[in-house]
């Protein structure tokens, strides 16, 4: 178990943690989310003890070992087994647990035909994979992975979820992958203004709990203000008039002592809205029986057929390295094919965000020269705005290209984007370097979207959200699918995953009309299933929210007091009651016989009243009970 004992943690004058502290139980698998820069790593960092807290501790017991995700990319060992097998813990009955390395490293996307190979012939995705590998074996007590879906492919990402389900230890992990997290961890802990909040159960919950709290901070805030206008104008007004002198002295020693509640800052999000070019035509790209392989290499893309028309959802997906950036390179005419053709309608404008565009930013320029070297108008006011929202506000706005981070690099090419008349989107792996926040935001403009998208994303989440066509990149072999991600999965599957295999009955039907490529290189059609409910963006889902909380909140309000006021008045009558009863029971050991006669019929009477009072009160809370399960059933099934 691991236990934080008030952290605080600042660079320079920035508080990312305040006198913060969390406890972590035996078998808890924990997600760690925040925005982006909120300390997330900091966290990873001090556990690990390569960092120490300003304040506070980390207190874990005796032996207690902890594992992480190393980027520190040097090993020692020739091949890939036996680098993997170092990390394998002492057998204590002498059995062989190699198998335990193979496993992982072939859930990770390594074939077997790799196990002898030099780890230094692998590129840094892979290699960062035989660490993850050696880390998930070596079975530490407490595992730390951070963003570990950055590095992996669809199918590894599969494979890691299923294994991490079954983690025997504690687990600790940072993704912006929500699916990922809800899929995986049985607690979420987010850092939120410089404090954490810790919850069981999916992210979701302790968002909306946190936005509930920070709605009733705020309208407690504005009411308090109102009032300590009014109070302030009472003083002004009465100050110095004698009869009131008592009264404007209790307000003032109030308002001294209650203070004031300070306003929450605002939490920056990026802004992600398309600038969409008018297209009236239906199809805006064809590709016809393309072909491509690099020189000595196998072929990469063969024979494949795609019609792209407007308003198409088209996810390219598969494992790394099978060519789903090589086809984006094709569609956008970086690359030329072997065999084959791409057309564009003449009409067409697109957007490109890969990582070839993100190493073309010029190095000498600022982020606001970049942003004005696409603005169709020159506008620097205008170029200052987007910039404003991908976060580079003020004077971040002149930094230079050379300095930035990668991260910060994607956000200037998205920003680019962002101001470039499309409507084709080609977008690679953009939400990459975005937190929980910003995915969501540029999801919904994708959604928004009037034009043609073709993405690239390992993200689950994304593909069912988004994706209504696929081209596949599996069996060895680029096909494209009719229909949508689920579809896919429940009709077809990936090769070799043994974590949701399609159904034996449908398998050998389905494999013939949902992926085999004809003729042409395209599969045959087959008839996707009925179309999903549209999904509601999330910011109009948050509104549809507040507006029914709202209604909820005024039909059942009256109802509420009315019950309230029923039940204070039971609460009275039963009193008088007892007070009643005690009456009699002195005046029958001696008193007026007249009036005790006159006691009884006056508790009789309003004991007849409290048994109207409870039905009627009973009536009332049925109501407000099925008022409330009306409105639940509505805010339900604006989630789904």
């Amino acid at each position: 178990m691991l236990r934080a004992q008030n952290l605080t943690k600042s660079y320079g004058g920035q508080v990312l943690l305040d006198n913060v502290s969390f406890l972590m139980n035996k078998g808890e698998r924990l997600g760690l989310v925040g925005r982006n820069g909120s300390g997330k790593t900091t966290v990873f960092r001090m556990i690990l003890g390569e960092e120490e807290p300003d304040d506070g501790a980390l207190v874990r017991p005796k032996g207690y070992t902890t594992g992480h995700l190393s980027q520190h990319l040097v090993f020692h060992e020739p091949t890939v087994l036996a680098e993997a097998c170092t990390a394998l813990p002492k057998s204590e009955d002498g059995i062989d647990l190699t198998y335990k390395a193979e496993a992982a490293l072939m859930g990770l996307g390594f074939e077997r035909t790799d196990f002898d190979r030099a780890p230094g012939e692998f590129s840094g995705g892979y290699q960062i994979r035989i660490n993850l590998a050696k880390v998930l074996i070596s079975e530490p007590n407490l595992l730390l992975l951070d963003e570990p879906t950055n590095y992996l492919d669809i199918v590894s990402v599969r494979w890691l979820k299923q294994y991490l389900r079954s983690w025997p230890g504690e687990l600790v992990v940072i993704s912006h992958d929500r699916e990922f997290l809800g899929s995986v961890t049985t607690h979420t802990m987010l850092i939120h203004r410089q404090g954490l909040r810790r919850m069981p159960g999916h992210i979701e919950k302790v968002i909306e709990q946190i936005a509930t709290e920070e709605e009733v901070h705020e309208k407690t805030r504005v009411n308090e203000g109102k009032k300590r206008k009014r109070d302030e104008r009472f003083i002004e007004r009465f100050r110095y008039k004698a009869s009131k002198a008592k009264a404007v002295q209790s307000r003032i020693k109030a308002l001294d002592r209650k203070g004031q509640t300070e306003a929450l800052s605002n939490e920056r999000t990026l802004e992600f809205r398309f600038r969409p070019e008018p297209f009236h035509a239906p199809n805006v790209l064809k590709a016809k029986g393309l072909s491509f392989h690099y020189p000595d290499g196998p072929t990469i893309v063969d024979n494949l057929t795609v019609d792209v028309s407007k308003g198409d959802r088209i996810a390219v997906i598969g494992k790394n390295g099978r060519g789903k950036t090589t086809l984006l390179n094709l569609l956008a005419g970086e690359l030329t094919a072997q065999q084959g053709q791409v057309t564009l309608h003449p009409a067409v404008r697109q957007a490109y965000f890969g990582q070839t565009n993100i190493d073309r930013l010029d190095h000498k320029q600022t982020v606001e020269d970049e942003i004005l070297s696409v603005h169709p108008d020159h506008n620097r006011s205008a170029a200052r705005g987007i910039c404003g929202l991908m976060m580079f506000e003020g004077d971040l706005a002149m930094k230079k290209v050379a300095v930035l981070s990668g991260g910060e690099r994607s956000r200037v090419l998205l920003g680019k984007i962002l101001v470039s008349p499309s409507n084709l989107l080609l977008l690679d792996e953009p939400t990459n370097h975005l937190d929980m926040e910003s995915v969501e935001s540029l999801l919904e403009a994708i959604e928004e979207f009037p034009g043609a998208v073709i993405l690239v994303t390992h993200s689950e989440m994304i593909l069912e959200r988004i994706a209504n066509r696929l081209i596949i990149f599996d069996r060895g072999k680029s096909t494209l699918f009719e229909g949508g991600y689920r579809d896919f999965l429940d009709r077809v599957g990936w090769e070799g995953d043994e974590t949701a295999a399609p159904k034996k009955a449908k398998n050998k039907a389905v494999s013939r009309a949902g992926l085999e490529s004809d003729a042409t290189g395209s599969a045959a059609a087959a008839a996707p299933s009925a179309p999903a409910k549209p999904r509601i963006p999330q910011k109009e889902r948050r509104r549809l929210r507040a507006a029914i909380v709202s209604e909820r909140s005024k039909k059942t309000g009256d109802l509420k007091k009315r019950s309230e006021r029923l039940e204070q008045k039971i609460v009275r009558l039963e009193q008088d009651i007892e007070d009643l009863n005690q009456e009699m029971i002195k005046l029958a050991n001696g008193g007026s016989q007249a009036r005790l006669a006159d006691a009884g019929k006056e508790a009789k009477k309003k004991q007849s009243t409290v048994d109207k009072t409870f039905s009627e009160l009973e009536t009332l809370t049925d109501q407000i009970d099925r008022m409330n399960q009306e409105f639940e059933s509505r805010l339900a099934e604006l989630e789904n």
